[in-house]
This record gives C-alpha cells, structure tokens and sequence, in this order.
C-alpha cells in the first residue's frame, strides 16, 4: 500500500472550501466513484478533516456532431457520453 503525504509549512493553515451542491444525476455518480475507491483501499475515510477537497462532476469527452440551425447552417455540437469524477486539490 501507497502513502501519499503533502508537505507543508508548521504554522499553515487550511483554506476550507465548502462541498456544492449536486444534481441527483451527478450525486450518483460521485457515489458510485467513490465506492469504487474504497473498496481496494486506494482511500479511505476520514470525518471532520480541516484539509478534506470538494469533489467536480465534469463531462467525459465525447465526438462532435453537427446541428442544422434555421438558416440551414451546420453548428457544432459536443456530446456527453457520461460524467466524470474530479478532487480539486
């Protein structure tokens, strides 16, 4: 097992940032990671940290595909294939 420590000064403290909200869809995703997450032991759980990260749901990369507009013009338009989980560090 891996062990991961961040250095830092003696007399830093932490900048709290709150967790945002998220939309049930993007809830269930963020669930689902991190069940995945704990079940190898890659984390584990920690309450009450001062130095706890938000987490982001961000759209995975999909392919573009084109949209016919009133003036039959194409216009570019990127799909989502899924959502991804993100720790902002």
């Amino acid at each position: 097992m891996y062990a991961h420590r961040i250095l830092i000064e003696y007399d830093h403290k932490p900048s709290i940032k709150h967790q945002r909200r998220l939309n049930p869809s993007m809830q269930e995703v963020v669930r689902k990671e991190i069940l995945k997450l704990l079940k190898p032991d890659i984390f584990y759980s920690i309450s009450g940290s001062v130095w706890a990260s938000p987490v982001h749901v961000v759209p995975k990369k999909g392919g573009m595909t084109a949209i016919k507009n009133e003036n039959n013009g194409l216009i570019p338009n990127k799909t989502v294939n899924g959502w991804q989980m993100c720790i902002d560090y």
